[in-house]
């Protein structure tokens, strides 16, 4: 520090002697003990500098030359106690805070020195969880901090009650504001208390910060919706909406948010959402909620996907095809369709289909060989 006082005295001195080289080229006299000693100001000036200069290195070569060679390079290679020390601190900190691993080199750059907080440090990794007191107000962050990671560790043997948690977390994120694993465990603390709004803002600034990945994030907020939907009704399509932006390839989100819609009256919003659905993935429960809307004019929905060959659809678009034929009353056409399916596909939900329509004709052996097929297929997986 005080080489950088000098340093920066130095230019200061520097600069200002170009600024106004008036000065530097005013003589000075110096008169001693009968000597005389003239100069000019500037160069009197940078001569006192260059002399203080000198002077503290011969200090420290001195003082590094009676120390020995191994702290003289020591203190060279590493510098001083006071900053790895800190060095060590701010390592422990970033690691307790959840924002990096500790590093290796990180650590050989700090070694040699055991600093006074390490003992403390020590005790709150030994003492038992539930024996863990509750931070004080002058307490050192880095020890606040190990306290409330332990006490509110969703792996510990023994967990603390959900009260002291919570104190522990808003002690710890007041010592070290926006650290990524306390925000993280808090976000996971107001999914437990059952505060659903605030789990999902904490969990959404957690994932937009890179701290949780998508793949964890997303199914967890689209249940916290879903729970929302049911729980504030008339909210239910904003909260449902949000869930299929998040997971739009999920059936279930996809049949509640259309549920909602047809709700609202927007039938058509939903056929379109569903049948986009359909022609990217097979799923029978999506098919049998469509047929509902569509029983209004079933000849019109059925030419829209006769115009296509069977190897464009899926097996859940051909069972629906072969449903709203039925529908239309295009019986024998039905038949043929939806017979076509549960032998090439084995599909269990065709043979019922065909069950239920034998027995509406009251051909109950039929009926009976047709249920019998699709109960064999539901037990085969």
């Amino acid at each position: 520090m005080r080489l950088i006082l000098l340093l920066l005295l130095s230019l200061a001195v520097s600069i200002a002697l170009i600024v106004f080289p008036d000065i530097a080229d005013q003589a000075l006299r110096i008169e001693a003990f009968g000597w005389i000693f003239e100069t000019r100001q500037g160069a009197f000036i940078v001569a006192l500098l260059a002399l203080l200069l000198v002077l503290w290195l011969l200090r420290n070569i001195v003082g590094a030359l009676f120390a020995g060679p191994g702290v003289a390079w020591r203190s060279l290679r590493l510098g001083s106690r006071k900053r790895r020390e800190k060095k060590l601190r701010d390592l422990a900190l970033q690691w307790l805070n959840g924002r990096s691993d500790i590093s290796i080199r990180g650590l050989k750059r700090c070694r040699g020195i055991l600093p006074d907080w390490a003992n403390e440090l020590l005790q709150i990794m030994l003492t038992p969880v539930l024996e863990l007191p509750l931070p004080g107000e002058d307490q050192d962050t880095l020890l606040t901090v190990m306290t409330a990671r332990r006490v509110t560790d969703p792996g510990a043997e023994h967990l603390v009650d959900m009260a002291t948690r919570k104190a522990h977390l808003e002690a710890w994120l007041q010592a070290s504001p926006g650290a990524p694993l306390a925000s993280s465990r808090m976000a996971d603390m107001a999914g437990e208390e059952g505060d659903l709004v605030e789990f999902i803002n904490r969990l959404e600034a957690d994932w937009k910060r890179g701290r949780r990945t998508s793949e964890s994030a997303k199914p967890r907020l689209v249940r916290a919706c879903l729970k929302l939907a049911e729980q504030q009704p008339e909210q239910a399509i904003a909260y449902l909406g949000k869930a299929y932006h998040l997971l739009p390839d999920n059936a279930e989100v996809l049949l509640a948010y259309g549920q909602a819609l047809l709700a609202n009256g927007d039938v058509k919003m939903v056929q379109r959402l569903w049948s986009e659905f359909l022609e990217q993935h097979s799923h029978y429960r999506i098919a049998r909620a469509l047929i509902g809307l569509q029983r209004d004019d079933p000849i019109r929905a059925y030419r829209k996907l006769e115009r296509k060959t069977v190897d464009m659809l899926n097996p859940a678009q051909r069972w629906l095809r072969a449903e709203l034929a039925h529908v239309a009353k295009l019986d024998g056409l039905a038949m043929e369709q939806m017979q076509s399916l549960a032998d090439e596909c084995g599909s269990a939900v065709a043979w019922n289909s065909l069950g239920q329509w034998h027995e509406a004709q009251e051909e109950f052996d039929k009926a009976a060989v047709c249920y019998r097929h699709a109960l064999e297929k539901q037990l085969a997986g």
